[in-house]
């Protein structure tokens, strides 16, 4: 059984959203925040995310959904959650490229946002970081609305994929940052539906 080391509302998220997609069984073991020695010595874990399968232990929250859906690449197809083994280049690109996404374009850049607002003091706050932060952040958004607009329902055309979980999570977070002021209309109804899904309700408790 694979092991999810957790933090609630970190990365691994993503990861117990897919597990439950996938319907098949998991052990979620609660990490301590900010990760202590003693926790890193006995797992070997260093970071949020972090699996461990078979004595395999990685991290890096995409990585980790690439991983579990290409070991299990025939239920990972028959439920649409990935493309392969052989797919179209075209289609296996656009998987790509909004897999990653969710964590390059847009989860960096409103973590990096949301914890200058709430930690930095004085002009730091508003100061040229953060405003750099913002109009990249802004930008990616802008991209992603122009995608879900024509009534796609999810990233890549009808079939959820984990895509959505990737970019579902980074706009769930900018939510509860306080960030979706900066999402357009596509973009606030496309969270609401990946939102919905009994999988996200599961990952994203508390």
């Amino acid at each position: 059984m694979i092991t999810i080391y957790h933090v609630a509302h970190f990365r691994s998220v993503r990861v117990i959203w897919l597990m439950e997609e996938l319907g098949e069984p998991y052990e979620v073991v609660r990490a301590p925040f900010p990760l202590d020695e003693a926790f890193k010595a006995r797992t070997g874990v260093l970071a949020i995310p972090a699996i461990a399968d078979d004595g395999i232990v990685m991290g890096e929250s995409v990585a980790i959904l690439q991983y579990l859906t290409g070991r299990r690449i025939q239920k990972a197809l028959e439920l649409g959650l990935t493309v392969g083994p052989n797919p179209d280049p075209a289609a296996y690109a656009e998987h790509l490229n909004w897999l990653h996404f969710g964590e390059a374009s847009l989860m960096v850049y409103a973590a990096m946002l949301s914890r200058i607002r709430r930690l930095a003091d004085g002009p730091e706050k508003t100061g040229y970081a953060a405003g750099a932060c913002e109009q990249i952040l802004k930008s990616r958004l802008e991209a992603l609305e122009r995608r879900l607009s024509g009534g796609r329902p999810h990233l890549t055309g009808e079939a959820f994929t984990i895509a959505d979980i990737s970019v579902g999570y980074a706009l769930g977070y900018a939510r509860m940052r306080e960030l979706d002021g900066l999402f357009g209309p596509n973009t606030h109804d496309y969270l609401e539906r990946v939102a919905a899904r009994p999988g996200y309700r599961v990952a994203d408790a508390d």
